[in-house]
C-alpha cells in the first residue's frame, strides 16, 4: 500500500498564514468596489480612437461641464447683434425715403417747419435736407433709442421725403457723407411708381457699390407693401423686394424683408404712409430679423 506523505508542519503553517492575510486584505479593501471619487474620475474622461483621453462632451464641441447638444439661447442671432452687444458699433446711418423719415407718424413736423434739424443731405449746390426730430414716433427713432442704449454715439436718420434708389446711385456722397459703422438702406417705395425691376436692380447695385465702401455692415430693407392700386405702380413693391433679396444673397448683405410688416389698418388715409403703429411694426420686423 502506498503511503501518502503529509506536508511538513512549517510549510503548512506558512500557507495558512498567507491565506489568512489575503482574506483579511480582501475583507477590508474590497478592490472590486470603486470609491465615488474613482468613479467620477473615470467617468470624466473618454478615450478616443488614438487612445488619448479627453473631457466628456469634447467630441461634441461642448466642452467639459456643458450638457451635450444644448445650445445657449442667449447667443446673438447675427454677427451684427453680437457687435452691438459688445459695444463695437459706434455709428449708424439710415438712408431712406419718407417712411424712414416718419412722414405721417405722430409728431412729424408740418411742411415748412422741418428745416431745424441736422443736415442729412447736401449736394454742395442748392439741395439740402434736414433730419427728422428725435421725438417723432417712428421706426427710425425707436431704433435710435435702442442703439443709444447699446453704445452707439452717432445715429443719423437720413430719411428724405420722395427719395429714390436712383438718387442714391446718382449722388451717394451727398447722402451717405462719411458713412457709418452700420448703414441701413431702405429705398424702393417711390421707385415702384416709376421703374421696372431691371432698372431698379441697376440703381441698387450702383448705390450699394458706394455704400459698402463706407460702412462695416450694410443692411438692406425692402419697401413695405402699401395699399396703392396697381394702376399707380410700374412694379409692385413686393417685386422690388425680390430684387433686393437677390442682390443681398449674391453680395452677402443683411436683408430685412419688411413687405408684410405693416397691416392694412396701420396705414394712413393716403394708403401709402404707415401710422405710428405701422411704423413701429417696421422696427419690430427689423429687430426680429437682425436679432437685436
Amino acid at each position: 500500500m502506498t503511503q501518502r506523505r503529509g506536508a511538513p508542519w512549517p510549510v503548512a503553517l506558512a500557507v495558512v498564514a498567507v491565506v489568512a492575510v489575503a482574506a483579511l486584505v480582501v475583507f477590508v479593501w474590497h478592490p472590486w468596489v470603486r470609491s465615488a471619487g474613482q468613479a467620477a474620475d473615470t467617468a470624466s474622461v473618454r478615450a478616443d480612437a488614438a487612445g488619448q483621453e479627453r473631457p466628456v462632451g469634447a467630441e461634441d464641441g461642448t466642452g467639459e461641464g456643458e450638457e451635450t447638444g444644448m445650445k445657449d439661447e442667449r447667443a446673438p442671432k447675427t454677427q451684427l447683434a453680437a457687435d452691438f452687444m459688445a459695444g463695437k458699433v459706434r455709428s449708424v446711418r439710415l438712408v431712406g425715403d419718407s417712411i424712414t423719415a416718419g412722414f405721417g407718424t405722430d409728431g412729424y413736423p408740418e411742411p415748412g417747419t422741418d428745416d431745424t434739424g441736422s443736415v442729412i443731405y447736401d449736394d454742395g449746390a442748392s439741395t439740402v435736407f434736414y433730419e427728422t426730430p428725435s421725438d417723432v414716433v417712428c421706426w427710425a427713432n425707436e431704433f435710435r433709442t435702442w442703439a443709444g442704449q447699446h453704445g452707439v454715439r452717432s445715429f443719423v436718420n437720413a430719411g428724405i421725403n420722395g427719395a429714390f434708389m436712383a438718387e442714391l446711385a446718382q449722388n451717394p456722397e451727398a447722402w451717405v457723407a462719411e458713412g457709418a459703422d452700420v448703414v441701413v438702406v431702405a429705398l424702393g417705395t417711390n421707385d415702384a411708381g416709376y421703374y421696372g425691376p431691371e432698372e431698379y436692380r441697376d440703381a441698387a447695385q450702383t448705390a450699394f457699390d458706394y455704400v459698402e465702401q463706407h460702412c462695416s455692415t450694410l443692411v438692406v430693407m425692402s419697401p413695405v407693401s402699401d395699399l396703392r392700386p396697381e394702376s399707380m405702380l410700374v412694379e409692385p413693391a413686393a417685386s422690388l423686394g425680390d430684387v433686393l433679396r437677390e442682390i443681398c444673397d449674391e453680395r452677402g448683405y443683411l436683408f430685412v424683408d419688411a413687405r408684410d410688416a405693416v397691416s392694412p389698418e396701420q396705414f394712413n388715409d393716403d394708403d401709402l404712409h404707415p401710422t405710428s403703429e405701422g411704423s413701429l411694426a417696421i422696427w419690430e420686423c427689423l429687430r426680429a430679423t437682425l436679432g437685436l
